[in-house]
């Protein structure tokens, strides 16, 4: 990446490649400053053997690779591909850090019930001595997933603070007079893959303004839904094919006629994680009580066996 430019670091996986470019996009368009961006998913990380401890997403590790991937030097922004921003990337960029070695938005630790404050953040890389194998490597012995991803484990008090203008990280509202950044975090309602957010719209006028400048081929986007990455009903609503328009209901029944399910990547994910964790913790509860091996390991039988039926 181009040292001289604002280095922006997208978390994103291969489901998720049309969020990435319509992002990236909408950086761009409101930069006053060269941007180089790029996405980043497990691939810059080791996995961990106990899958009790393995990522939810494909790019969930990938942050922690980042001042390695910069040479621990300068400075880089991290954010998640699900996000529209609509103010210039230079605020955020050169939001000063005050000693803090990580800048997060302004009240985003009030929704860190959520776990999203880490979504967006400026990073000084030459100040973060991270090893992403040691990292992850240390996954149940100093923290848990859920601790890590909030990134507090790996900092000391005072490292990461909360600089960053407020509307950076708006998730899943938009107000126009704040919102610098709109974080589509709830996935069941992301616009590519369900009509009907609230805020939708916004993203596929992005998407329809890339196509009529040229900024992205069609055959991109009928090929992601062909992947089964988006919904079909999004090629309704942009032109791209014939069908209901206007009406949400019909084109959910247009998604559902088409067979399409919503994130079933990430969704059979997540069913492996399950399946795997429980095998683990089945062997580790017939290692402790012997005399109940034949009881536990029926009760896994059943249980696999109800969740193939569903």
């Amino acid at each position: 990446m181009n040292e001289h430019s604002v280095r922006i670091f997208c978390g994103a996986d291969r489901s998720e490649v049309l969020p990435f470019a319509v992002l990236a996009w909408s950086i761009r368009r409101h930069s006053s400053l060269p941007v180089d961006i790029r996405s980043i998913h497990n691939d810059q990380a080791p996995l961990p053997a106990d899958p009790r401890h393995s990522p939810y997403t494909e790019f969930s590790f990938a942050r922690f690779a980042i001042p390695a991937l910069c040479g621990h030097a300068g400075k880089a922004i991290y954010l998640d591909s699900d996000m529209l921003v609509f103010r210039d990337i230079a605020e955020l960029w050169n939001t000063p850090l005050d000693g803090a070695r990580i800048a997060i938005e302004i009240g985003s630790r009030e929704q860190a019930d959520r776990g999203k404050h880490a979504a967006a953040m400026l990073l000084d890389c030459a100040r973060l001595p991270w090893r992403v194998d040691d990292i992850v490597n240390g996954l149940g012995l100093r923290y848990d997933y859920n601790a890590l991803m909030s990134i507090d484990p790996l900092l000391e008090p005072g490292d990461m603070r909360e600089l960053i203008p407020a509307g950076w990280n708006d998730l899943d509202r938009f107000d126009p007079m704040r919102t610098r950044n709109l974080h589509f975090t709830e996935i069941r309602t992301q616009p590519w893959v369900l009509p009907g957010h609230p805020h939708g719209g916004l993203w596929v006028q992005a998407l329809q303004q890339m196509l009529d400048e040229g900024a992205i081929d069609a055959a991109l986007v009928r090929d992601e839904v062909a992947r089964g990455h988006v919904r079909p009903s999004l090629l309704v609503e942009i032109g791209l094919q014939d069908g209901p328009r206007g009406q949400m209901q019909a084109l959910r029944q247009f998604d559902q006629t088409s067979g399409y399910v919503p994130h079933q990547r990430l969704l059979t994910r997540f069913a492996d994680r399950k399946r795997a964790v429980r095998r683990v913790r089945c062997r580790e509860a017939c290692a402790r009580r012997p005399w109940l091996a034949p009881m536990y390991r029926l009760a896994l039988w059943l249980r696999e066996r109800r969740d193939a039926a569903r």
